[in-house]
């Protein structure tokens, strides 16, 4: 079952002045007591928006990722809207029984002590964005 539409995924060309312009123009701070985190591949932070939040996401661009390769070839933007699954697996499963395209990965890095699972939906589905499917039951408390 889809629990709720957690957040919405921006890839930018520079974090620090995206995140300028949002509290600037929108009065709109970065959540958390280090706003800006760190993964191998990115840097990002978050901005809430009451029950969804817009995360953005500035890759490094001298590695190869989604958000890199998105930043190349279609500028900044709306990458994807995520949602949390329970049931992961059966969502998963039915997906591909499906035909469809997925591009799946384990997530580590956020909460080194609760790795999760992403599934992205690609575009050439016709979905229009990509939606990434997150194994709710793998998250922290606090995060769900």
């Amino acid at each position: 079952m889809y629990k709720k539409v957690s957040h919405i995924t921006m890839v930018v060309e520079n974090l620090e002045r995206t995140l300028k312009a949002y509290e600037g123009l929108m009065k709109l701070a970065p959540e958390g007591d280090e706003p800006v985190k760190k993964t191998p591949d990115a840097r990002m932070a978050m901005i809430s928006l009451g029950e969804i939040s817009v995360e953005f996401i500035e890759p490094d661009m001298d590695k190869d990722s989604p958000f890199s390769r998105f930043l190349r070839e279609k500028g900044e933007g709306v990458f994807c809207y995520c949602v949390f699954v329970d049931d992961y697996d059966s969502h998963i499963n039915h997906l591909k029984e499906q035909g469809a395209a997925l591009e799946e990965v384990e997530q580590k890095d956020f909460f080194p002590d609760h790795p999760f699972r992403i599934a992205w939906v690609l575009p050439e589905n016709g979905v229009g964005t990509r939606i990434e499917l997150v194994d709710y039951d793998a998250l922290p408390d606090w995060e769900k």
